[in-house]
């Protein structure tokens, strides 16, 4: 029994001092490599940058001022390579070495190409091709009917709308279709919706006036063509407007209001 303690007294140590000298061992395998990305014209940092090690999996994403560190196992020549978007991605050969401090740092420039034009387009149902319900209403329908009232005024001779000013002045319109008010229903102006992104109301004294521009209505009633996340299971008004040069014009009227 004295023995076996002695024995275990003797291969302790040694069994621990191996194990340090194998981790140290580890340990100084891995080379840091530290750096920073920024800016080439302003010098100001690239957060979110990523730095990587080509023909690798390792990468690194810098932090909010633009510094990232950046561990491999070995030393020798690496390629690395530092991307942001909008700038042009930077390639540079760094020496890891456990001998000195591994720093590095990228000047990133920003990529001005020209894309391409973007252009949007409205979702007009078309007549005996779109199975949608829908109306239209015409430039010379509103420039004989609508007269100084809201554009939701107009829409009173299609089917399935009832339209009113509730005793109220210009801009106090609402509009009912299918039974839905104005909140359950998708209004556009040249394919861009005017919804209030809150509760998808109207507010029509926001656009009071523009009747004399407004080349076309189209009403398109319950679900329709529209690709886009608006209100419209009433239905949806489509309001297409064209630009006029200078000038000066009078339009007469007399009549009641509805």
């Amino acid at each position: 029994m004295k023995h076996t303690v002695k024995i275990f007294k003797t291969v302790a140590p040694i069994s621990l001092f191996l194990a340090l000298a194998g981790n140290s061992q580890a340990m100084a395998a891995n080379v840091i490599i530290e750096g920073r990305v920024i800016d080439k014209d302003t010098r100001e940092p690239l957060p979110s940058a990523t730095v990587v090690v080509q023909g690798t999996a390792k990468g690194v994403v810098t932090d909010a001022d633009g510094k990232f560190r950046l561990v491999v196992s070995d030393e020798g020549s690496l390629n690395l390579k530092a991307s942001y978007i909008s700038y042009r991605p930077e390639s540079l050969t760094a020496q890891a070495t456990t001998q000195k401090r591994n720093y590095v740092e990228f000047l990133l420039s920003q990529d001005n190409a020209m894309s391409s034009q973007i252009v949007v387009l409205a979702d007009r149902a078309k007549e005996r091709e779109t199975p949608v319900a829908s109306s239209k209403i015409s430039k010379e329908q509103i420039k004989n009917q609508l007269g100084s009232q809201d554009i939701p005024l107009v829409l009173n001779t299609t089917p399935s709308v009832y339209s009113t000013v509730q005793g109220g002045g210009a801009g106090d319109a609402r509009i009912n279709v299918r039974g839905f008010d104005q909140r359950h229903m998708g209004i556009l102006i040249n394919g861009i919706p005017i919804n209030d992104m809150e509760n998808g109301w109207v507010y029509w004294s926001n656009w009071d006036g523009l009747g004399d521009i407004t080349s076309s209505i189209q009403m398109q009633r319950g679900l329709s063509a529209v690709n886009l996340a608006v209100p419209a299971i009433g239905g949806t008004m489509e309001r297409y407007y064209r630009s006029y040069g200078y000038g000066v014009r009078l339009k007469p009227e007399a009549g009641g209001r509805q």
